[in-house]
């Protein structure tokens, strides 16, 4: 039998610094969309992650994505 990965979803993850603590230290604020088709392609994604961006007022740190699957036996 054969483990078969079947895409269940994926999501992207942006990440911006909103300034420091009390000890110097940055604070990272991660803003996730879900319901990415998971068919799209890494560069779609990134393109995608950069024109949210460019709404934003934060530097963009990473873009980070997220895709879940389910392992079935056949």
């Amino acid at each position: 039998m054969a483990v078969v990965k079947q895409p269940y979803s994926c999501s992207i993850k942006l990440r911006y610094q909103k300034g420091v603590n009390a000890s110097g230290d940055p604070i990272f604020v991660n803003t996730t969309y879900s319901k990415a088709k998971v068919t799209a392609t890494d560069q779609d994604l990134y393109d995608v992650a950069t024109a949210i961006n460019s709404l934003q007022n934060s530097a963009l740190l990473g873009v980070y994505r997220a895709d879940d699957s389910e392992l079935i036996n056949q």
